[in-house]
């Protein structure tokens, strides 16, 4: 059984915030949106509690995934054009490069 402890740093920390920024890809650290997250780093806060700030709205993560290094926290969105359609969001890691 594989298990998640806390470190001294994380001692009273209930959550930590992830910001989202308008059409980026990415997961940020600050609400300036400046500091991408690493995938380890993404990883170890959906571990142990995260909340994904979007524009004005605050969201529970729902899932992490991790390929080619790059790490994705998924998210669920209510669809503005329709408020019964929920709309699955991911942010990347800081390791995330777009394709082109």
């Amino acid at each position: 059984m594989s298990k998640v402890y806390e470190r001294y740093e994380d001692l009273h920390v209930r959550k930590t915030y992830v910001y989202a920024k308008a059409n980026d890809p990415y997961a940020y650290a600050d609400p300036d949106k400046t500091v991408k997250i690493a995938s380890d780093d993404l990883r170890d806060l959906f571990l142990k509690g995260v909340v994904i700030v979007d524009g004005t709205t605050e969201y529970s993560p729902t899932s992490y995934a991790e390929s080619s290094k790059v790490g994705t926290i998924t998210y669920v969105k209510a669809d503005s054009t329709t408020a019964s359609t929920a709309v699955l969001t991911t942010l990347k890691s800081k390791e995330y490069t777009a394709e082109g």
